[in-house]
């Protein structure tokens, strides 16, 4: 995912209040010159050499109660694609489907199962209202 770092490190990203992220169709729009409602956007950029590697899920917990938010990437099943709720793991027989870029937001135990809660960009009628989690 360095691209996309890069990409935010130097032109960065607007709001959602500005644009609202879409998805589900697979197209993407074309840049816009101004916010949805007509606005002039502000660009937001990353820190340059921001990008660290979290080591351990002690380092990720710290990172979101520092600074939010922690992007991850990880492969997608054939079964994640029909998670409704509940706690995600990998069923049988089921085989890869592809990679998937998604942020982590916080993580719970339910049940004495330790998951994270995750913020997905399938829209809210996905999951739970556009989120998962996973153990």
């Amino acid at each position: 995912m360095d691209r996309e770092w890069v990409f935010l490190e130097n032109t960065g990203t607007v709001t959602d209040k500005c644009r609202p992220y879409v998805s589900g169709s697979g197209n993407v729009p074309s840049c816009q010159a101004t916010c949805d409602d007509g606005s002039a956007p502000e660009f937001f950029k990353s820190e340059k050499n921001s990008l660290v590697q979290l080591a351990d899920v002690a380092s990720i917990k710290m990172e979101i109660m520092a600074n939010g938010p922690v992007e991850t990437g990880f492969t997608v099943y054939s079964d994640f694609m029909n998670y409704k709720s509940g706690i995600y793991t990998k069923g049988w027989f089921v085989y890869p489907v592809g990679g998937h870029a998604v942020k982590i937001v916080g993580w719970g135990v339910e049940n004495g199962v330790h998951y994270w809660s995750v913020a997905n960009s399938w829209g809210p009628s996905w999951g739970e209202k556009g989120f998962f989690r996973i153990k």
